[in-house]
């Protein structure tokens, strides 16, 4: 077993210190680093994903596959002093203000850092001013809202609001997850996007990004006019 498939069978096992390690021994080896992410760490995600659809891997196993994922991100970006992400786009995704609970955000991560997309993780509690700063600070252009109370969708229409009152609104793509919620509701809330997985959520995600690097954008700030 090489280098490369050690990683993915340690990831998928979720054994984050041993990742790190082989991480370590790849960039000794001199695997260059957008192999260790695509053929590693992404493949390797993709079956997991696979098998979390095909219910054959559970929460808590893909809980500790993330972390794996996350300790052998950090590690390749440590020695390679590089980003290591595919260029697919970013995200900002988060559990919304009043809202602790964090599952269903981290499997949706999980499923998005299987897709290439580079994942700026807000946490739990997350105000809607710093949903707003953080997109404008990693000119994302697409939201994740997450949360699974019963006043999530007022919380998340917060957040929309918040992005209608600093003019940006137009120049995002929110989208919505929860317990509680379904499509008339994230349609009524002002909502882009509603999913009730996070696979499904990925690949909206993945294919909304897709569409997006396809366009010209014009540079500059964040404005009405972008």
């Amino acid at each position: 077993m090489n280098t490369i498939d050690e990683i993915i069978d340690s990831l998928k096992k979720g054994q984050g210190k041993r990742v790190s390690n082989l991480v370590k021994i790849a960039v000794e080896e001199e695997i260059p680093a957008n192999v260790i992410l695509e053929d590693g760490f992404l493949k390797g995600m993709e079956e997991v994903a696979e098998k979390f659809r095909q219910e054959e891997v559970g929460v808590p196993e893909i809980l500790s596959i993330t972390r794996a994922m996350d300790q052998g991100v950090s590690a390749l970006q440590r020695y390679t002093g590089t980003r290591v992400t595919k260029d697919v786009g970013t995200a900002v995704i988060g559990t919304v203000k009043g809202d602790l609970h964090d599952i269903g955000k981290n499997l949706v991560k999980m499923m998005l850092i299987g897709k290439g997309i580079q994942v700026i993780d807000l946490g739990v509690d997350v105000s809607p001013r710093r949903f707003v700063e953080e997109t404008i600070a990693s000119r994302s252009s697409l939201v994740i809202l997450s949360g699974i109370l019963s006043k999530s969708s007022e919380d998340m229409k917060a957040v929309i609001n918040e992005f209608e009152e600093k003019g940006i609104r137009n120049q995002v793509y929110i989208m919505v997850g929860g317990y509680y919620l379904d499509e008339n509701t994230a349609r009524n809330i002002g909502a882009d996007c509603y999913t009730d997985d996070a696979s499904t959520c990925a690949e909206k995600a993945y294919a909304y990004l897709n569409k997006k690097s396809r366009k010209k954008r014009t540079k500059g700030n964040y404005s009405k006019n972008e």
